[in-house]
C-alpha cells in the first residue's frame, strides 16, 4: 500500500478536527517522556486493559519510549516500532538487551507482509493518523486471520482542546466513529468500551490551561489519586462514557 492511495471512507473515517495540526513530532516526544516519568500507575492500567486481547506475537505501532511495551511484553515476542528517531533511540536503550523484544522503524502505510503477527497494538496512536481507516486496513495485512488489532484512543471529540492540537491529534473518538473506521478497514469489533471516566473533568480543565506548566505536576497528582480510584470503580461497573476508548478489532480474513 502506498502513501498516495485514497480510501472511500464514510464520514466517521474521514473526520479530521478543523484545528488539527501536523508538525508536532517534538512536542509529542516530549509528552511521552513526561508521561513515562509522571504516570506509572496509568501506564500499567492501560497495559493491563490491553493485555488480555494480545496474542503471543505482537506488533506494537508507535511504541514511543516503550513504557507500555515493558508492561505487557513478558512471555511474548514483540516487535516495537516507531518512526521518530528520538523514540527509536529510547526503544533501543530500553530493549536491546531483551531477547523477546525487537525494535524497528515502521511506516504503518507500508508494513512488511512477509511477517505475520497474532496481534497489533496501537496505544494513543490512531488519533495522530489523518487516514485512520486506511492505516488500519494496511495494518490488517500483517495480522493473521482471527488475530486482533487492539486500540486505546482518546474519546469524546467535544473535549478536543489545546493539548490535542499541541501533540497532533486529528480527532478524538466515539464508539460510532470506531465502528465506522473498523468497518471501512474490514475489521470486526470484538470489544469496545470506555475507560478513565473520572479523568473527564480534570482533562476538560487541563487541556484548556497553559499545559506547558501543568502537565508534569498534574499527571503525577492524578496518577497517585484518581487512577487507583478509577481503576477500582471500572473493574466492577461498565462505564457509559470515558476519557478514552479501548477497542479490540478482529481480522476475519
Amino acid at each position: 500500500m502506498t502513501a498516495t492511495r485514497r480510501f472511500n471512507a464514510p464520514p466517521a473515517a474521514r473526520y479530521v478536527h478543523p484545528h488539527a495540526v501536523t508538525e508536532v513530532e517534538g512536542e509529542h516526544d516530549r509528552a511521552l517522556d513526561i508521561a513515562d516519568e509522571a504516570s506509572p500507575n496509568y501506564l500499567t492500567w492501560i497495559a493491563d486493559l490491553c493485555r488480555p486481547a494480545l496474542g503471543a506475537r505482537v506488533l506494537e505501532v508507535g511504541a514511543g519510549f516503550g513504557a507500555i511495551t515493558m508492561r505487557y511484553s513478558e512471555g511474548r515476542d514483540v516487535l516495537a516500532t516507531d518512526i521518530s528517531d528520538e523514540c527509536l533511540a529510547a526503544l533501543h536503550r530500553r530493549f536491546d538487551a531483551s531477547p523477546n523484544v525487537r525494535v524497528a522503524r515502521l511506516d504503518i502505510r507500508e508494513p512488511d507482509p512477509t511477517e505475520r503477527f497474532d496481534s497489533a497494538l496501537m496505544v494513543n496512536v490512531l488519533e495522530h493518523i489523518e487516514d485512520d481507516a486506511g492505516a488500519l486496513a494496511s495494518l490488517r495485512r500483517v495480522v493473521r486471520p482471527g488475530g486482533t488489532i487492539v486500540l486505546y484512543v482518546p474519546a469524546l471529540n467535544g473535549l478536543y482542546g489545546v493539548w490535542d492540537r499541541k501533540v497532533g491529534h486529528f480527532r478524538r473518538y466515539s464508539k460510532w466513529r470506531v465502528r465506522g473506521v473498523a468497518r471501512e478497514a474490514g475489521l470486526e469489533v470484538q470489544e469496545l468500551r470506555y475507560a478513565n471516566i473520572l479523568a473527564i473533568p480534570a482533562w476538560f480543565v487541563f487541556s484548556r490551561s497553559k499545559v506547558e506548566t501543568t502537565i508534569g505536576q498534574g499527571l503525577s497528582l492524578w496518577d497517585r489519586t484518581g487512577v487507583p480510584l478509577g481503576r477500582a470503580i471500572e473493574s466492577r461497573v461498565p462505564m457509559p462514557i470515558g476519557l478514552n476508548l479501548l477497542a479490540v478489532l478482529r481480522n476475519p480474513a
